[in-house]
């Protein structure tokens, strides 16, 4: 597989408003941005790689005032900004939605936790402006351990073999076996692996495989002079977001509370609980 497919093969952006009855799915005329509440204050959500608003929607729920779900480059049928991604490439798309919503909280999943960790700690005047910042499956921060940077050059070299084979069962395999066992025979498992195996396959996404190795933040140190609340979240026995990165995030922020949760809690297991800690957080 290329690494840039024909356009005849990429997602069409869709151009139509986005209706009532279509908020998983904006388009262009509405800055790939979907509002559900009204009034103030507003938090932006934000999905993780290969993901999409449908998949944030349960982060906001009972969330007071404006929920402003995005999709960005390469997601929902928005093209990819470019081969190689990294999380600048991430931060840059966030600081344009933070503008756009003028949000005030914001909530970012796994690579989107990176974005927003990077805007934090690089002076974005957007960000700076954020209050309550919520990061959900934080996959990186400032560096990997020896023993981790070599896990995710193996995990990537073996996805790279199955992307570039266009094995779909291998690929759909592959992303069940980093999923706790209890959670591997669930059909809902089953359909986001196969969902994030169409996503590889048939449009542009695949640019930013390489992400996984990426190093979020440059300046970790400044995360100190962040004067808003921190809610860190992740759960056990997840390769693709270790606790060890969700420390750093903890340890790094003057006024953070780092959530670790049983094994498969967030994103299958453990739905009332998240609402539960999100409410809290952000509703107090």
């Amino acid at each position: 597989m290329t690494a840039h497919p024909s356009p005849t093969d990429r997602s069409a952006p869709s151009t139509s408003p986005t209706s009532a009855t279509d908020r998983n799915h904006p388009g262009a005329d509405s800055h790939w941005i979907s509002r559900f509440g009204t009034g103030e204050p507003v938090t932006l959500f934000a999905h993780g790689f290969s993901g999409q608003i449908r998949d944030t929607r349960p982060f906001a729920a009972g969330i007071d005032g404006t929920r402003a779900l995005v999709h960005l480059g390469g997601h929902g049928g928005r093209l990819s900004p470019g081969a190689g991604w990294d999380y600048g490439t991430i931060a840059s798309q966030l600081s344009e939605m933070l503008a756009r919503t003028q949000a005030t909280r914001a909530l970012g999943v796994s690579m989107s936790a990176g974005g927003l960790a990077r805007l934090l700690t690089s002076g974005d005047p957007h960000a700076a402006a954020l209050e309550k910042v919520a990061f959900v499956l934080p996959a990186s921060w400032a560096g990997f351990s020896p023993a981790l940077a070599q896990a995710i050059d193996d995990s990537l070299a073996r996805l790279r073999a199955l992307l570039a084979g266009g094995d779909r069962d291998g690929i759909v395999d592959y992303f069940l076996s980093r999923e706790p066992a209890e959670v591997q025979a669930l059909e809902p498992a089953r359909a986001w692996a196969r969902q994030k195996v169409d996503a590889l396959l048939d449009t542009d996404l695949s640019d930013g495989v390489g992400l996984a190795a990426k190093i979020a933040v440059d300046s970790p140190e400044a995360a100190q002079h962040f004067t808003g609340d921190v809610l860190v979240l992740t759960h056990e026995d997840d390769p693709s977001h270790p606790v060890e990165v969700a420390r750093d995030y903890a340890d790094a922020f003057p006024q953070a509370r780092l959530e670790i949760l049983p094994p498969g809690s967030i994103l299958w297991r453990g739905r009332a609980r998240i609402r539960e800690i999100l409410n809290e957080f952000f509703n107090d």
